[in-house]
């Protein structure tokens, strides 16, 4: 009796996909190598043919550049896919009418219009998690008419046209949001998520914005439980010549139903002790009336001589906050 000399058929679908995914292109015939794949049902699935020279968010350089590979025909016809990640690999999104179970999708380096994505949600109906990375579009991303069913919604440093305004998300079942990318475009930025656990919002320091909306935030998209923000949220920003910066938290910011029935950790890294950082801490501690966590990572940047003395110095400042506390639960980290 011969024996088959297939030892891949004996290989769990999640080490096959990674077996391919790793085979440097000019060494595979990358049609073959995906027609196996999806011959032994893969159910996950990632493609990535990205110029390592393009990943570079500070010049953009990764717009406008064509999709090195295209998702061959085979795969649209392939029902048991969960996972598909396509990284500068362009595809027929009318043609995904088979993927009935695919719960996650990543995108990145190349084009991916406002329609491309409604046409994704509304064909894939078991899908979960939306991942895009380093993708670009002209359109605003409003997405208010659909009820999506998504749990997890990324966009990982995407660039949006200079006439962008909105960023509108409706998905009643969202748990999980994370935005790295410019701010200075969307006057608008709503994601409406009862669900919602935890949010991320990192808006790139190193590019000059206009940052007078991002208290809203506050009610706009923090309805979870758990709020990670950047160091640029927190400091000062250009205003106008009639805004009181100094009594801004203490004047405006006011009592959001976030801090007082859902937010109960909140994360802030790198901060630098300026003044208005200590406002906001203050602001949370202050009026977070179910908060239980808040973790403090203070700044190693520009390290001296006098690293130590500053640190204690506001460590010590935040220690003194504790007496002001509006949830006697809540325990301060600084790290």
């Amino acid at each position: 009796m011969a024996f088959s000399t297939d030892k891949f058929s004996v290989l769990p679908h999640s080490l096959l996909s990674t077996i391919v995914s790793l085979i440097p292109f000019k060494e595979a015939v990358v049609r073959k190598c995906i027609a196996f794949a999806i011959k032994h049902k893969v159910k996950e699935l990632e493609l990535e043919f990205c110029d390592p020279n393009l990943d570079c968010y500070i010049t953009t350089n990764y717009i406008n550049h064509d999709a090195s590979f295209e998702l061959p025909t085979n795969v649209y016809g392939h029902t048991g896919l969960e996972s598909l990640k396509l990284f500068s690999c362009s595809f027929v999104e009318t043609e995904f009418l088979n993927f009935h179970v695919l719960k996650e999708i990543s995108l990145g380096w190349m084009e991916v219009k406002l329609t491309t994505i409604k046409t994704l949600l509304s064909n894939c109906e078991a899908l979960e998690s939306l991942i895009l990375k380093r993708c670009w579009n002209s359109d605003d991303f409003d997405l208010r008419e659909e009820s999506l069913r998504l749990r997890k919604l990324i966009l990982d440093r995407c660039m949006f046209g200079s006439n962008s305004r909105y960023f509108i998300v409706n998905a009643p079942n969202l748990r999980y949001f994370y935005y790295s990318g410019l701010n200075d475009n969307f006057l608008v930025m709503d994601i409406h998520s009862p669900m919602m656990e935890e949010e991320v919002l990192d808006f790139c320091i190193e590019f000059e914005g206009h940052a007078l909306f991002l208290y809203k935030l506050v009610e706009d998209i923090s309805s979870g439980s758990t709020l990670t923000v950047c160091n640029y949220f927190l400091q000062d920003c250009e205003l106008p010549d009639n805004f009181n910066l100094k009594r801004f938290w203490t004047d405006h910011a006011r009592a959001y139903n976030c801090m007082l029935y859902t937010l109960r950790e909140v994360e802030i890294k790198d901060f630098k002790g300026s003044m208005n950082e200590i406002r906001v801490i203050t602001y949370f501690i202050t009026i977070g009336r179910v908060l239980r966590k808040m973790t403090i990572y203070i700044s190693k940047d520009d390290v001296t001589n006098q690293e130590w003395s500053m640190d204690s110095y506001w460590r010590d400042m935040i220690e003194k906050l504790r007496s002001q506390r509006a949830s006697r639960d809540l325990e301060i980290s600084i790290y």
